[in-house]
């Protein structure tokens, strides 16, 4: 199982390329370890003008890329700045350390995948970073009041053993945001430029194309539903060259040059009229077409379109109002299962508006339908990628919270214990202080004790001189010998 060592929103550290020591440079440092596992992770933030939210940059140090033997976490040899030691301090007195890696080849980059394939649209306060990057001998300064007790001995064993350790897969939640690199993607960085706007001729050329173009089943231009022949095709009645059949049959073709000049006959001549009334009857009907495409239908598209739409949209939103349904399907699903509904065109009124209302109608809807259910799909797409970030962003709130937690009640018991330790120190001085007191005082009342005995006792027996003097003589031998017991 892969735990992480630090909260999951990472500790506030400083990195910098052991070949240069004036380069610190604030980031955001995670750890992730298992029994044969280890990964390291520098998070580093820029804020680009014009995007809301900061870009973030990361390199990974993998356990396989790190050289066993070569590591360790002692004390920081450099001097830092006031501000720089605060910047990582936990609360409390800080306790700084520095972690040295000693790395194969270079680490891996991580940035977001909304700067491109190639990483041009990166920031040149990423550029800064290539130093660091391109490092094999890394140094990164933290406290390790932020270390669960636990948790740094883990690090420690990681650190300081002799096997090769491997590396940390990336999460999937991760890799669907940021892309994979090396260190060269920071060699060729510069400034995003502002797109410039494009021209009218650019934006005619990209605009959509019209609805008879748009839809696949559209019904043919007006052109071909004439019916007309095409000038291209042949028009004439009298053929340019004779057919095959009368090559055969005409023994005298090819005439001579004579023949050819000879005048036209009835049947030719009335062949030619025919051509130029056709041409004539082409010409027209082209510049028919032309106004009709120019002026009529656009006419009529402004005319018939908002009350299409009245009609069409009611019904078509319908048919997506939410469904109760445990498993929905999707809805482009569902288009493409749906029959396109073409509406009938009324027989006894067959104008051009009744005639391009319901073509219009039918083509319509289905772009509709289109329109509204890939929207539908992507809200609902957009919707479920919400709710994962924000359930991991809880979860991750949560094990931080249980982490603080369960540091803060560490600091409070270790604040109780040296609290109690102090107390219990201090009472043992004064115990040992009025312990002496108590022996004086003893002592005296001891001694004064006797002095009234002795002088009682000379009082009563004033005439037992014998006996009262062996008494007074053994009570004197017995108070020098307390006086000599007792302590000076």
């Amino acid at each position: 199982m892969v735990l992480s060592l630090v909260r999951n929103q990472g500790i506030p550290a400083l990195a910098y390329p052991v070949n240069d020591e004036s380069m610190l440079w604030p980031c955001s440092l995670k750890m992730l370890h298992s029994d044969n596992q280890f990964t390291l992770s520098l998070g580093h933030s820029v804020s680009i003008h014009g995007l809301v939210n900061p870009q973030l940059l990361t390199l990974r140090y993998e356990g396989d890329n790190l050289i066993p033997g070569n590591m360790s976490l002692g004390n920081v040899d450099i001097a830092l700045p006031g501000t720089s030691l605060h910047s990582i301090a936990r609360h409390g007195k800080p306790r700084p350390r520095a972690l040295s890696l000693t790395l194969k080849t270079p680490c891996s980059v991580w940035y977001p995948f909304t700067l491109g394939k190639t990483g041009s649209g990166l920031h040149t306060g990423f550029h800064k970073l290539l130093k660091l990057a391109r490092a094999t001998e890394v140094r990164i300064l933290f406290d390790i009041n932020w270390l669960e007790k636990s948790n740094l001995a883990r690090l420690q064993s990681a650190i300081e053993g002799s096997r090769q350790l491997a590396g940390v897969p990336a999460i999937p939640e991760f890799t669907r945001l940021y892309r994979e690199a090396d260190w060269s993607i920071l060699n060729c960085t510069k400034d995003p430029e502002p797109e410039a706007l494009p021209s009218i001729e650019d934006a005619v050329a990209g605009a959509p194309p019209p609805i008879g173009e748009t839809v696949d089943d559209a019904p043919p231009p007006y052109a071909r539903v004439s019916g007309k022949r095409s000038r291209n095709a042949r028009t004439s009645l009298t053929p340019d060259s004779p057919l095959p059949k009368r090559l055969l049959q005409d023994h005298t073709y090819p005439r001579p040059p004579k023949e050819r000049a000879s005048p036209a006959s009835p049947l030719s001549a009335k062949s030619t009229a025919s051509s130029t009334a056709t041409v004539q009857v082409d010409i027209f009907q082209d510049l028919v077409t032309s106004a009709v495409e120019k002026k009529v239908l656009p006419d009529l598209m402004r005319a018939q379109f908002p009350s299409i739409l009245q009609d069409l949209l009611p019904e078509v939103l319908a048919g997506y109002s939410p469904s109760p349904s445990l498993s929905p399907t999707r809805h482009s699903s569902q288009l493409a299962n749906t029959p396109t509904k073409h509406r009938p065109i009324p027989s006894q009124k067959l104008t051009p508006s009744t005639v391009v209302r319901s073509v219009i109608s039918a083509y319509t809807e289905t772009h509709l339908q289109r329109i509204l259910a890939d929207a539908l799909d992507q809200a609902s797409h957009q919707a479920s990628e919400l709710h994962n970030s924000a359930n991991a962003e809880f979860e991750d709130n949560l094990a931080d919270t249980r982490l603080d937690f369960a540091a803060l009640k560490e600091d409070h018991l270790t604040a109780f214990n040296d609290e109690c330790n102090e107390k219990l120190v201090e009472f043992k001085e004064r115990l040992v202080e009025e312990k002496d007191e108590v022996e004086a005082h003893a002592d005296r009342v001891v001694l004064k004790t006797w002095d009234r005995l002795n002088r009682v006792d000379g009082e009563v027996c004033p005439q037992c001189k014998c006996v009262c003097s062996t008494r007074h003589k053994q009570s004197e031998v017995s108070q020098a010998r307390r006086a000599i017991s007792l302590p000076l």
